[in-house]
């Protein structure tokens, strides 16, 4: 995501290092703004690769110094020499909503450089844009929804110059006109999928993130309001639990052994069974640590909150998104507020720390219900139930049903600028309710007052690890 200046994200970010750093102890700070791998890739190589496309490149410029300005603008000389050094018969693109019109811009210049290559774009943002995206002069093709079987027959099909109606899931321009070919395919299981090209970055890149990504389930059975789950669907399906070690020992292996594992699953412990046995098998592996992601009603089994703890589970995120349960009941179905203390307790008491999600700015919300919101989650961070909490402006992002049905919500979407579709940068909607002016004053001194609640010693390690200064080198400048 890009990035935009911020000042009170300074203090934010030192002290929920310094909260983060606590409970993973070794950890090295990161070199450069790159959280994680992005996961899509190695594993859409990995079906590329099965499927006999084996000249891969990562053209990277998320990373790049200088690569975007200070004023998030493509310095187009670099990116100009990024596409020279990476000439390729196909160009995949897979941005998100704040960083379409990045993935443009660099589609129009491959294009200006090598006009015989095509360009694909799928993901998070061009599946729901679709037809807008296909239209753009310099994007050939757009795959809806999962690649695993599209992305390759469509490949196979431009090899031999075949018939692209036999292509599933594909939006393209046709004699100036965007076209479906209404052709779809199931979603691959999971035990189906090939194994990720775990190699596609070189082995330094380990030095520059934080931690390792892995799935256990695709899919999310709820419908929260702000949420785009429904790109991968919303029934969960597994992997097996051997193949999920299999990743992690070669991701490891490659990247680094000291590396924590990052469940990304949206609800990684919603099904009881499921979550015990891949538990199990991380326990008797003994040497993996892990965060991972869930719903506060999705840890109240005292059993699954020993064995996170006993088989290697350092850190958890929960979506508690506000501290308005009339926000939630319309918003985050299934989660009620009088479970919070009394869950968060239970999951400190197991020896595990929690981390929430909120988010600012619903639009049922007046701002002294948002400073409420705000004000709570503090008041648990205060009393060691949480360590620490993100902060994100809410954002209606395309394939939503805040997008989709604004109306419902009492919202008006004020623009289709998805440059500003920032999850820190003021409100792109009005309600009711407030202004995005007003919106966005509660969110800057949300910031702030969630950087000076985490300013505290933590409570699992009983002091500060390391000398504070050492801390938030990272975020010496503003990140999301």
């Amino acid at each position: 995501m890009s990035t935009v200046p911020v000042p009170q994200r300074q203090l934010f970010w030192q002290n929920f290092d310094i909260q983060y750093h606590s409970t993973h102890p070794g950890l090295p700070h990161m070199k450069r703004p790159m959280w994680e791998l992005p996961h899509w890739m190695n594993w859409l190589a990995g079906v590329l690769v099965e499927a006999g496309h084996t000249d891969l490149q990562v053209m990277d410029l998320y990373t790049e110094p200088g690569a975007v300005g200070e004023t998030s603008v493509l310095d187009m000389e670099v990116v100009r020499s990024a596409v020279r050094a990476h000439p390729a018969d196909c160009y995949l693109f897979s941005p998100m909503t704040v960083n379409l019109h990045f993935a443009l811009q660099i589609a129009d210049t491959v294009k200006e450089i090598h006009p015989r290559a095509r360009t694909v774009f799928g993901g998070v943002v061009a599946t729901p844009l679709a037809e807008t995206v296909a239209a753009h002069p310099s994007v050939d093709y757009v795959v809806e929804g999962r690649g695993e079987y599209a992305l390759p027959a469509l490949l196979d099909t431009l090899d031999r110059a075949g018939d692209l109606a036999g292509v599933g899931h594909l939006v393209y321009r046709r004699g100036g006109t965007v076209v479906r070919t209404g052709l779809t395919y199931p979603d691959m299981p999971p035990h189906e999928l090939p194994f990720p090209k775990v190699d596609l970055f070189p082995r330094s890149t380990g030095g520059d993130i934080r931690y390792l990504r892995q799935v256990y389930a695709l899919g999310c059975p709820y419908r929260c309001t702000f949420c785009t789950i429904q790109t991968i669907g919303q029934k969960p399906s597994y992997f097996p639990v051997e193949r999920v070690l299999s990743e992690i020992r070669a991701y490891r292996d490659h990247y680094g052994t000291h590396h924590n594992i990052y469940f990304g699953d949206e609800t990684f412990t919603l099904h009881r069974d499921h979550t015990l046995e891949l538990l199990a098998a991380l326990g008797e592996e003994g040497d993996i640590g892990y965060d991972c992601q869930t719903r506060l009603n999705c840890l109240l089994d005292d059993t699954v909150l020993k064995a996170l703890k006993e088989s290697g589970c350092r850190w958890v995120e929960i979506g508690l998104e506000t501290g308005v349960q009339s926000s939630l009941d319309e918003h985050k179905h299934h989660m009620k507020l009088r479970e919070v203390e009394e869950t968060l307790l239970r999951v400190r008491d197991a020896g595990l720390a929690a981390c929430a999600f909120t988010v600012n700015g619903f639009p049922d919300q007046t701002p002294d219900d948002m400073r409420r919101s705000i004000d709570f989650v503090c008041s648990l961070i205060d009393r060691d139930l949480l360590q620490a909490s993100y902060l994100f402006g809410l954002v209606p992002y395309p394939g939503s049903a805040m997008y989709d049905f604004p109306e419902r919500f009492g919202m008006e979407i004020l623009h289709h600028d998805y440059a500003r579709y920032h999850e820190d940068l003021p409100p792109v909607f009005r309600t009711a309710h407030s202004s995005p002016d007003e919106v966005y004053e509660v969110f800057l001194d949300g910031v702030t007052s969630l950087g000076q609640a985490m300013d505290k010693v933590p409570y699992f390690s009983g002091d500060l690890v390391h000398p504070r200064e050492s801390y938030g080198a990272f975020w010496a400048e503003a990140h999301v």
